[in-house]
């Protein structure tokens, strides 16, 4: 097997206690500039819309997304192998990463609702919540290519809520959930930011290039899309070669808008990098 130890990621104690704590870590940036309008053309080209500039006014305020985009796509594996990335999700998780898929490829996404991204979202319930066994290091890699002063692109995390939630917590997201829910089927969803009273909350204002690297199971939500420009994303996973990633990728592999099945030269190439998750299935429990 490869030894998929990674390097050129500037990760101190701090930077690793911090991640333990609060749930994030922010690279910034992650591309360049430049790189950043690269990917932007490539997700332009996914959605048959021209290069920038054009591409605006042809998107025009309008939501696209493709489910597992990264994975499905081959010219964007090179995210999955960007050496800093993996050194750095090396650093923050431990060695013995491997690529669990969860890929997206978004543009303006609509502001969203307070949410998990892991498979048993209710704080303390199922499997994942449980490390008795086995460390839970499963982290959502979240690309941002658009700048927060043009398209307001934004995440915003409760920081530490991966690892503990009060019960006025809970109960004030399921309230702004249901608001935005009321406001969004009336069409005025960018009325309501995400205000948060009872737990601590962080607006990460994204520039283009920019990464933020966190636990499945922090609480967060995308920043509410105001402005001329349009918001673009790339978003893929990465875990430890346990059960949890097993499970992880098990629960998206089961929804029907994501391949079960990786393209070979992409399994190969995992494989030859030590990136590859075996095949053995995950047990999900209800």
């Amino acid at each position: 097997m490869t030894d998929n130890t990674f390097t050129n990621a500037a990760i101190t104690a701090d930077d690793k206690a911090a991640f333990e704590r609060e749930g994030y870590h922010l690279i910034r940036p992650l591309f360049s500039k430049a790189e950043a309008a690269h990917w932007r053309d490539q997700i332009n080209a996914v959605f048959d819309f021209p290069p920038e500039p054009d591409a605006a006014a042809r998107i025009a305020g309008a939501t696209h997304t493709l489910a597992d985009g990264v994975t499905t796509t081959e010219n964007f594996w090179p995210v999955i192998f960007n050496e800093r990335l993996l050194a750095t999700v090396s650093a923050l998780i431990g060695d013995d990463i491997r690529y669990t898929q969860h890929s997206d490829l978004h543009i303006n996404l609509p502001g969203g609702r307070w949410h998990r991204d892991n498979a048993h979202r209710a704080f303390g319930v199922g499997p994942d919540w449980d490390e008795t066994e086995q460390p839970y290091r499963v982290v959502r890699v979240a690309i941002y290519l658009s700048d927060h002063h043009a398209s307001n692109s934004s995440l915003v995390v409760l920081s530490g809520s991966h690892r503990r939630e009060t019960r006025q917590a809970r109960t004030e997201y399921v309230i702004w959930n249901k608001l935005r829910g009321f406001l969004r089927r009336r069409g005025r969803n960018n009325l309501l930011s995400h205000i948060f009273l009872t737990a601590p909350r962080r607006v990460l204002r994204t520039q283009p290039g920019d990464c933020v690297i966190f636990d499945q199971r922090l609480m967060h939500a995308g920043g509410v899309i105001r402005g001329p420009e349009p918001k673009y994303a790339i978003y893929l996973s990465f875990g430890i070669d346990n059960q949890h990633s097993r499970n992880h990728r098990a629960f998206f592999l089961d929804r029907p808008t994501y391949s079960p099945d990786l393209p070979a030269a992409l399994r190969a190439r995992l494989s030859e990098n030590g990136l590859l998750l075996d095949d053995a299935s995950g047990t999900i429990q209800p």
